[in-house]
């Protein structure tokens, strides 16, 4: 039996544009559809032709679960059909995860885009921050940074620095890693014995080819750090100006014996509720990916920026986050505020030690003066 696809299939494709699949048979007996990945079968599913047609349906929430479960945002799959015992590839394609419908050419996107919303926001001097971008296989970029910073408190000047970039073979996702503390050290000369506590650093630009992304540096860390799996299944951070409010409850059931009253199947459960400052028309619709995101993670501090871990700072080990409610507040008015109110718990349903707690040497209470701080 002839199978034939009918429906038009990319090179490449946002898991968001993949189609319903068409397939036309020779004849009405039973055609096997299959879809593999890394020679391993994800989808496979038996057909009788109606009319001699065969319609599969969302096959994208497959692609997506599949690169999901994996942490990784491309990969290439086949589609083939079985037929007595006879196999016949119908397509290869490659998948770049995106949530959200997309409509426009997606190699011109990828041109001009990193994998992410937005086009610039606010960072910490403490902060690590992650841009992906896609290049084609086999091709040579060139990441330009660009650093704003003012020296012993003199004018902001700008300081640039180029670097190659290449991907081979299989992988074509570009991770970028940037702290602060890497981006001064284009600013720092030893040859002018500038030291880098008299560094400002005030923005960073990052340039890959057509792509441009913007961080303006503030001079203070944010009370609220996380970081999530964004609309193309990569890493962002998200820092928020926001007040949060500590709620602790225990559920509990109690047993009465020989007139003592005893706990048991106690439960405890401790919420955090959120609510930010004014947030821009912008960073309020790019703020929703957060609390879909299937992964989030809460930013833990990074007190050593050696050469020796750079780049080697993974969220993955941070402890998840479970966004439990939120309302998202967005108006399309000037001059009015946009809010996001979310609630949110670990995973792990065992109270977290502050982590200013841990930060601190274990002998402060011998060193360190007492100073009581209320609300």
């Amino acid at each position: 039996m002839a199978v034939t696809l009918q429906t038009e299939l990319g090179s490449l494709m946002f898991s968001s544009q993949i189609p319903d699949i068409v397939i036309t048979t020779s004849d009405d007996n039973e055609v096997e559809v299959c879809l593999d990945c890394r020679d391993h079968t994800i989808f496979s599913a038996l057909h009788f032709p109606y009319g001699r047609s065969v319609k599969i349906h969302d096959l994208r929430s497959v692609i997506e679960y599949y690169l999901r479960d994996r942490n990784i945002s491309l990969d290439e799959f086949q589609l083939r059909s079985v037929t007595n015992g006879t196999q016949q590839i119908l397509a290869t394609f490659q998948v770049l995860y995106l949530e959200q419908h997309f409509t426009g050419d997606i190699e011109e996107f990828l041109r001009n885009n990193f994998l992410t919303t937005m086009a610039a926001k606010l960072t910490s001097p403490k902060a690590t921050e992650f841009l992906h971008f896609f290049i084609e296989a086999n091709a040579q970029e060139y990441i330009t940074y660009q650093v704003v910073a003012s020296v012993y408190d003199g004018e902001p000047r700008i300081y640039q620095m180029r670097e190659n970039c290449g991907l081979y073979n299989h992988d074509r996702i570009k991770s970028v890693e940037l702290t602060c503390e890497m981006l001064i050290g284009i600013v720092e000369s030893p040859a002018d014995g500038r030291p880098r506590e008299a560094i400002t650093l005030h923005a960073y630009s990052v340039h890959a080819g057509q792509r441009a992304f913007t961080f303006y540096v503030q001079d203070h860390e944010p009370p609220l750090s996380l970081y999530f799996r964004n609309a193309f299944n990569v890493y962002e951070r998200c820092d928020l100006q926001a007040v949060t409010t500590h709620k602790a409850k225990s559920d509990r059931s109690i047993a009465v014996t020989h007139r003592l009253s005893t706990f048991y199947n106690q439960q405890n459960e401790k919420q955090y509720e959120v609510e930010t400052s004014g947030l821009t028309m912008e960073q309020a619709r790019w703020i929703e990916q957060l609390f879909y995101s299937h992964d989030v993670r809460m930013a833990t501090k990074r007190d050593d920026l050696s050469e020796e871990t750079f780049g080697q700072y993974n969220p993955q080990y941070m402890p998840i986050v479970l966004i439990t409610d939120f309302t998202c507040e967005i108006h399309d008015e000037d001059g009015e505020l946009n809010t996001v109110k979310f609630t949110y718990q670990y995973q792990d349903r065992r109270t977290y030690l502050p982590t200013d707690y841990l930060s601190v040497d274990h002998d402060r209470i011998f060193t360190a003066p007492f100073n009581p701080t209320y609300n």
